[in-house]
């Protein structure tokens, strides 16, 4: 028999063995649980950053947009006029994936940061890395790593408006005239929309411009609401210059025809 008080080795070296276990794991679960939560607040801060890029460079659009109605005459007087200015859009758009192609050094589709501080060096837009780190993103509207050939249109209307036609001039000295009217009238379709000229589109804009004409059926909500919710990209309930610009291109079918057409081409 074993004495009362005396514990056999064994069931130490067992209750040991077990104690050092349930410690190692909640251990290991407590140090997993630290860095799930340290991710979490990366990816916030991130998030929060971005936000604040995001806004920073949407108010530098809005007020270059509020400059632009001081000093130009309005383009477009109805939706009507900017529907039927799509196949012109098109067709000025069409020769920039020549463009697009040849700043994508590696072929993926995609132009990713370090082929955009190329492509500025080329266009002679001077910017700290941060500034080309957050352009990239800022324009990277689908979040998929990488600007994309209709984001490229946005990214490049957008260099035009902030920094004017030297921008278009160096994308192609012989297309540099075809683009300054194609991005003005881009621009222009947007500020036709935008009705209190600050930079964000409301749902209240597209209903009312698209009933300004009198003389027509109003447009029913449905289809107004869609076409809002088709701009409004994000969700936040205005529409800045960018989803504009991206919808207008899609609407355009540039992506569309220039995919089939890259298709046809491809063995």
């Amino acid at each position: 028999m074993i004495a009362s008080g005396n514990v056999p080795s064994s069931s130490l070296e067992l209750h040991n063995n077990l104690h050092n276990n349930i410690a190692y794991h909640f251990i290991s679960q407590l140090q997993n649980f630290i860095a799930e939560m340290g991710c979490v607040e990366s990816k916030l801060v991130a998030t929060i950053k971005y936000r604040r890029v995001e806004k920073d460079l949407d108010k530098k659009v809005a007020e270059a947009l509020k400059e632009r109605t001081k000093s130009k005459k309005k383009t477009f007087r109805s939706v009507n006029s900017i529907t039927m200015g799509l196949p012109r859009f098109k067709e000025g758009l069409r020769n920039i994936r020549d463009v697009f192609d040849q700043y994508d050094e590696d072929s993926n589709g995609t132009i990713d940061n370090e082929e955009l501080r190329n492509c500025l060096n080329k266009l002679q837009v001077q910017m700290s890395e941060e500034e080309i780190d957050n352009i990239h993103r800022y324009c990277d509207i689908d979040n998929r790593k990488g600007i994309q050939f209709p984001e490229f249109v946005v990214f490049l209307c957008l260099m035009y408006l902030l920094f004017g036609s030297d921008v278009t001039y160096r994308v192609s000295e012989f297309e540099s005239a075809r683009l300054n009217y194609v991005f003005d009238e881009l621009i222009d379709a947007f500020l036709f929309f935008d009705k209190d000229g600050n930079g964000k589109m409301k749902r209240k804009d597209v209903t009312q411009r698209m009933n300004e004409a009198t003389h027509q059926e109003r447009t029913p909500s449905h289809i107004t609401s869609q076409l809002f919710k088709e701009m409004d990209l994000n969700r936040n309930g205005h529409v800045n210059l960018k989803e504009f610009l991206l919808s207008i291109i899609r609407w355009a079918g540039v992506e569309t025809d220039d995919d089939e057409a890259r298709n046809e081409t491809s063995p």
